[in-house]
């Protein structure tokens, strides 16, 4: 690095590629699940307060206050963009010219930036705006459908809150992944033009613009959105998903990621309103009818299923209140918890005894997503102080073997 400034330029990158290792070692949907929950409860707050500073900020007074989730964390996120714009074939072939131009030298984010530019022939002038402004931006997505037409318009709107030292930001360069899926959970494809062949089911579109539409043509009936696929941006994203909508997506979309994010925000949405509610209120039913589905379902990556029986942590849930009550919140939780423990009881029994490890202990992804189901499993029957589980979870801890 040629000075401090640019910190990112290796940390940013070393974080990168450790995700793609772990996510080659592993799970790569959980590995993303992982990194997108510390950068929503984390990375975000620091953003939001009065510690926001650039991806590669402007001055310092202590260089260790330097060491930080912007730069670590929201830096992974800007070169894993520049992966998503490019596609993993350009962006080694960028990488490669940047190691070549400029190894044994002094560097900085641009010299990067411009190596994935001249690789690629992209224009990326915009994107390096990217480590310049600080702040989460904030997308506001509305959609309507024309039935005659058969026609699907998406508005996206992007804004950046103010941070200290900086306001009136310009739009940035975002990648910003989604997919459409019809009422019988099959994927619809994505034509941008009404006589475009072959269209596909995933789709990366660039919002460069302050408002962008897009329409998708040859669409036969109101699609659910599938929306920032992959956590393909450092976003926020705020879109009027209905409860149906997320237990639809929970249930169908073939985005890992998204599948998890829709039961979070589901499940954001049922504690959220029991916050400061009444003891008599009610557990909003189809939740059960969602996790059941889940827990059942033994297709699914087992991986993903032990991360969804995870509900959202009293941490994200006092970041996405305005003013927190955190005792309302840490109840409001665990009325949900134990609601659900209760009602799944034989069915997260049968998870547990269908995951036990049979043999020697081995450190295979699988066997890794099975002891996490397991375990995420009798961790909910224990809550509620189940006698079984208390059996299960003694028998389980005498028999280690490791």
């Amino acid at each position: 690095c040629r000075d401090w400034f640019q910190l990112s330029l290796k940390e940013g990158f070393t974080v990168f590629r450790d995700a793609q290792f772990s996510a080659d070692m592993g799970s790569p949907t959980v590995k993303r699940i992982e990194d997108a929950t510390l950068l929503r409860t984390a990375q975000f707050a620091e953003d939001a307060g009065p510690m926001a500073h650039p991806v590669r900020p402007h001055s310092y007074m202590e260089i260790s206050n330097f060491y930080t989730l912007t730069i670590y964390e929201k830096g992974e996120e800007v070169v894993r963009m520049l992966h998503t714009l490019l596609g993993p074939e350009m962006f080694r072939k960028g990488s490669d010219l940047y190691f070549e131009r400029h190894d044994g030298q002094a560097v900085t984010t641009d010299d990067f930036v411009q190596a994935m530019e001249d690789a690629s022939g992209r224009d990326l002038s915009q994107f390096r705006l990217w480590y310049e402004q600080a702040g989460t931006p904030v997308l506001e997505v509305t959609d309507e459908y024309d039935p005659e037409q058969q026609v699907y318009r998406l508005t996206i709107r992007q804004s950046i809150p103010d941070t200290p030292g900086q306001t009136d930001k310009q739009p940035q360069h975002i990648p910003f992944a989604l997919g459409l899926i019809g009422s019988r959970g099959e994927p619809l494809p994505l034509r941008l033009q009404a006589d475009e062949q072959n269209a596909p089911t995933n789709r990366v579109l660039e919002l460069t613009d302050a408002v962008h539409t897009f329409e998708f043509h040859g669409i036969a009936e109101q699609p659910v959105p599938s929306l920032l696929r992959d956590f393909s941006a450092p976003v926020r994203l705020n879109y009027p998903w209905t409860r149906e909508q997320l237990m639809f997506l929970m249930s169908h979309d073939e985005d890992g990621f998204n599948r998890w994010d829709a039961g979070q925000r589901l499940a954001v949405d049922v504690i959220s309103s029991l916050v400061g509610a009444p003891k008599d209120a009610t557990v909003e039913p189809r939740l059960v009818t969602a996790y059941r589905h889940m827990i059942t379902d033994s297709s699914l990556d087992q991986a993903l299923v032990a991360k969804m029986l995870q509900l959202p942590s009293e941490a994200y849930l006092i970041e996405l209140a305005d003013s927190p009550d955190v005792q309302q919140i840490h109840r409001a939780r665990q009325r949900v918890l134990n609601h659900l423990a209760l009602s799944l009881r034989d069915e997260l029994v049968a998870c547990y005894r269908r995951n036990r490890d049979e043999g020697e202990y081995l450190l295979t992804p699988e066997a890794i997503a099975r002891r996490s189901l397991r375990n995420t499993a009798l961790g909910w029957l224990l809550q509620v102080n189940d006698e079984e589980a208390r059996e299960l979870a003694i028998r389980q801890y005498r028999e280690a073997d490791n």
